[in-house]
């Protein structure tokens, strides 16, 4: 009898904590879900359940409530992934704009660290909302620093203008896209600043009348590092800086909270992030990555990524590695 009442009280303690979680998340995040709040909240208990449950096996990685907790993998999936993402390598024979293959034995070694943050050739980290514009933030973020390089400004430069306007070049806005579209559209027409040209996280008409160009039109190419080569993929970081990637960002994705992750993910490509650095001196080398999930994602909207021999790398990231370069 003792044993039940004990059992009781224990579930009961759980559930107000549960309660009380799911209160202060709904405050932090300002989150109202009406008539749909019940339901939300078994949705939550049952991400904290799998946040435990990977946690006690002592992985490399930790995984924690993050803006997406309230979400079943499905829902997060159908709004914070890219439809339209991949088929990239098929669409590189049918374009005319410059491209050149990045080969990677341009130089003999690599330093062993490489951060672009700590150098100031990254803004700060931005959200897409409920929108599949990845493609758009890796995008900027790989102009974002190749704009710094040339001119020693950093400026953040317009998701909103090739989530609006790059529809005629392939990129279907909040349903996806490919960076490569995006480049094609910025060599065309340059690109404005954030600042001139706001994010929205909507599809909407395209409008750059009086919106300054911070890129200049046919002043940018585009490179691709070879598939599967981690030692070309290191050496475009040291040479071009940071460089978009493709990756599977399903799995525990959602919930990541820090360390390396090194498992957890497939390969299959629907998600574009900015990789800006490298650790091979870490106890687990790690890339380090970009996201646009805003800043209480992962470690202050960073990823680390495990660096390791597989042929397409943790979460595919060396299946689609590519990178702007400026053209005088």
């Amino acid at each position: 009898m003792r044993a039940s009442i004990l059992s009781i009280v224990l579930v009961a303690v759980g559930c107000t904590q549960d309660i009380d979680m799911f209160a202060s998340y709904k405050k932090e995040h300002k989150l109202d879900f009406g008539s749909d709040d019940d339901y939300r909240f078994e949705v939550f208990k049952s991400n904290i359940e799998y946040i435990n449950e990977v946690n006690s096996q002592g992985l490399s990685y930790k995984l924690g409530i993050t803006p997406f907790t309230h979400l079943t993998r499905a829902e997060f999936e159908e709004r914070m992934t890219s439809r339209f993402y991949g088929g990239y390598l098929n669409y590189l024979r049918s374009s005319g704009f410059l491209i050149t293959n990045y080969s990677a034995s341009q130089i003999s070694g690599i330093p062993d660290t490489m951060n672009y943050v700590d150098k100031g050739w990254v803004t700060g980290v931005k959200n897409q909302g409920y929108c599949g514009s990845c493609w758009a933030f890796s995008t900027t973020g790989s102009l974002e620093a190749v704009h710094k390089n040339v001119t020693g400004d950093l400026v953040s430069l317009s998701e909103q203008e090739l989530v609006s306007c790059s529809t005629p070049y392939g990129n279907q806005g909040c349903r996806g896209g490919l960076e490569l579209q995006a480049f094609r559209y910025v060599n065309d027409h340059g690109l404005g600043s954030e600042k001139d040209y706001p994010y929205t996280a909507s599809q909407s008409t395209c409008n750059i009348t009086g919106v300054k160009r911070v890129i200049k039109p046919h002043t940018i190419g585009y490179r691709i590092v070879k598939a599967g080569s981690k030692k070309g993929l290191l050496q475009a970081v040291v040479e071009a800086g940071p460089v978009t990637v493709g990756l599977d960002g399903t799995g525990v994705f959602q919930l990541y909270k820090g360390g390396v992750l090194d498992s957890g993910c497939g390969t299959s490509i629907n998600h574009g992030a900015l990789l800006v650095g490298y650790n091979m001196n870490s106890e687990q080398p790690y890339y380090l990555v970009k996201n646009s999930w805003g800043e209480k994602w992962g470690e202050d909207g960073y990823i680390r990524i495990a660096i390791d021999d597989s042929e397409d790398g943790v979460c595919g990231i060396l299946k689609e590695p590519s990178f702007p370069f400026h053209r005088a």
